[in-house]
């Protein structure tokens, strides 16, 4: 089998705002840990108000397998627990002291397999270990076929991972190392052809992938795993995102636990796009306020709007994540657990007068219905506007054209829809979750809301 692979499906989505090469870091003084970020655990919590938070802290665990716990990103104290309907927990607010770094914690070197599996469930750090199907927290008592970390991001304004490691590849390089211990079949390491990749350093018994192209999704661990090693019914795979690695590999390298990373504030909206160093769960509204956006600068803590703001006589979108598959947030809101950018781009849905008639030099499109089609080089300032209305599902084929699997992606979302279990498990439903539908989506004459449809196949399997 090649150890190339070039992917001609998919879009290359280029949008304004892309982040500069240069790294700020703030005092931030509130985070949050959303539950709704682990998808399927029922929290059980393990603190309470006004409690005193370490670094790595247990806060929560699940209720179902109560080794799996989420931790502390900061020390601090807990100010406020925040429930939703039917008293469901929508956030663990910490107000810090600043203090991001654990002190010496004390580790055996003997790095077997159980050993590993039981320092990572201990220190909090085995939610970042997930598992497809269903990308959830992985069990720790499978042992997959295979561990997959993507060392590249092709969404749009996606942060580049080489960057974001620099200074850290001796903890990136640990941290594989250590999760090739945890299966008995091979890790792989996904990384561009062509491209710097000097801090992205493996051992030896990492399997290096080559990919061709800059087209998303072809930096999806979906996609990887689809040419790689495909995913069958009752197999089982591990992927781990590089900054957790790096992560990871810094507990046991240096002996302390830190939730630091790099993420990237970006988009159309943001004058100064940049990468910041912050814990996970970082507060946005403090984030915001260190940044000017469009001609307004600073948005103040008690705010009580929502992710709809007037900005330079513009109305914004704050999405943490990226505009495929992130989610819309609240000015009040928290970078989620997972997500490695927060991106403000306006907000859509203003009617133009005979807009169908117009060039379109502004306006981004797959087909060559506007004259941007013809200047796929150009940087668009792309809002949230569905450019049409939403229609009964139709067969047309542009699903097909951005969808880089070996799989009949309308007829696996025709089959979640009726919920017919074996015909969605015949057409391949187990090597999907819903980020790999994001462009579907996006190109979708009938608007339709696949990624939705996907979610709700998988948990019906899930739950039989």
């Amino acid at each position: 089998m090649s150890n190339t692979h070039i992917i001609h499906k998919g879009i290359d989505i280029k949008i304004a705002g892309a982040a500069a090469y240069t790294v700020n870091k703030y005092d931030i003084g509130e985070f949050a840990v959303c539950p709704e970020d682990f998808k399927w655990i029922t929290p059980k919590l393990l603190i309470e108000e006004n409690e005193e938070v370490k670094v790595g802290t247990p806060l929560f665990c699940s209720t179902n397998d109560d080794r799996i716990q989420i931790v502390s990103p900061a020390s601090g104290i807990v100010s406020k627990i925040v429930r939703g309907e039917k008293r469901r927990i929508k956030y663990i607010i910490i107000r810090s002291d600043n203090m991001f770094t654990s002190n010496y914690i004390s580790i055996d070197n003997s790095y077997n397999r159980n050993n590993i599996i039981a320092i990572l469930l201990r220190y909090g750090l085995w939610s970042f270990v997930r598992q497809r199907p269903f990308n959830i927290i992985a069990n720790p008592d499978d042992t997959p076929k295979a561990i997959f970390v993507s060392g590249f991001d092709t969404a749009p304004l996606a942060p580049d991972v080489n960057f974001m490691l620099r200074g850290r590849h001796n903890e990136f390089k640990k941290g594989l190392e250590l999760l090739s211990k945890l299966t008995d079949g091979k890790t792989y390491l996904s990384v561009r052809k062509n491209k710097t990749n000097e801090n992205l350093e493996y051992p030896n018994n990492v399997e290096v992938h080559y990919f061709k192209g800059n087209k998303h999704p072809s930096g999806n661990v979906g996609t990887q795993i689809h040419h790689i090693n495909p995913i069958n019914k009752g197999e089982v795979v591990w992927f781990v995102d590089p900054q957790n690695v790096a992560i990871i590999g810094n507990l046991f390298l240096n002996k302390v636990l830190s939730f630091e990373r790099i993420i990237t504030f970006c988009g159309s909206m943001v004058k100064h796009p940049c990468y910041l160093k912050l814990p996970f769960g970082s507060s946005i509204s403090e984030i915001v306020r260190e940044h000017e956006i469009g001609n307004y600068k600073g948005v103040p803590s008690d705010s009580k709007s929502d992710s709809k703001r007037t900005l330079s006589n513009r109305v914004v979108r704050i999405i943490s994540g990226n505009v495929l598959t992130g989610r819309s947030v609240n000015i009040n809101d928290y970078v989620r657990y997972y997500d490695q950018q927060v991106t403000v781009i306006p907000e859509g849905g203003q009617r133009q007068l005979l807009g169908w008639l117009q060039p379109g030099f502004k306006k981004w499109s797959l087909s060559p219905t506007f004259i941007s089609r013809l200047i796929p080089w150009k940087k668009q300032d792309i809002d949230t506007s569905i450019n049409g209305a939403y229609r009964p599902l139709m067969i047309t084929g542009v699903y097909e054209k951005v969808f880089p699997f070996d799989i009949l992606p309308m007829q696996l979302l025709k089959a979640c829809i009726i919920k017919d279990v074996e015909l969605m498990e015949s057409l391949g439903i187990y090597e999907v979750v819903e980020e790999d539908f994001a462009l579907c989506e996006v190109v979708c004459p009938s608007k339709t809301e696949c990624q939705q449809i996907i979610h709700d196949g998988l948990k019906l399997l899930k739950d039989n």
